[in-house]
């Protein structure tokens, strides 16, 4: 979405993104079946980490902030197979939800990683600011 972002920076609108992935993704082949077990890893999220010390006032396809929620799913009790099966299990299983546990690279000042709080602080401040 930079293009897009860049598009509405221009027009002095501040930009904020939120991105939140499962540290464990299922991928699906086209019956939708699970064929493997993807993790998010240091080398997925090294993009943002790019992205994150650009210079906002500068590079207007980087967001004023980016909030990245990386959240960790207990592992099933029983084996799913099918995207079905992987959902039924979830939501008849609600608990457990959790901040992943794996420690990423540092970013830079434009994204903030697992911390709502300080994200909400830095919008509410860009906003006022205006």
């Amino acid at each position: 979405m930079l293009g897009e972002t860049a598009n509405i920076r221009c027009a002095a609108c501040p930009y904020f993104q939120i991105f939140i992935i499962l540290d464990k993704l299922p991928y699906y082949n086209r019956d939708k079946r699970i064929v493997k077990w993807e993790t998010f890893t240091d080398h997925n999220i090294s993009k943002y980490v790019v992205l994150s010390r650009d210079n906002i006032d500068v590079f207007f396809h980087t967001p004023n902030k980016t909030l990245i929620y990386v959240v960790h799913l207990p592992d099933t009790a029983a084996e799913v197979k099918t995207q079905t099966e992987y959902l039924e299990y979830y939501r008849a299983n609600r608990h457990g939800l959790s901040l992943t546990p794996h420690r990423y690279p540092d970013f830079g000042s434009a994204v903030i990683l697992n911390d709502y709080e300080s994200f909400a602080e830095k919008v509410f401040h860009t906003i006022m600011s205006l």
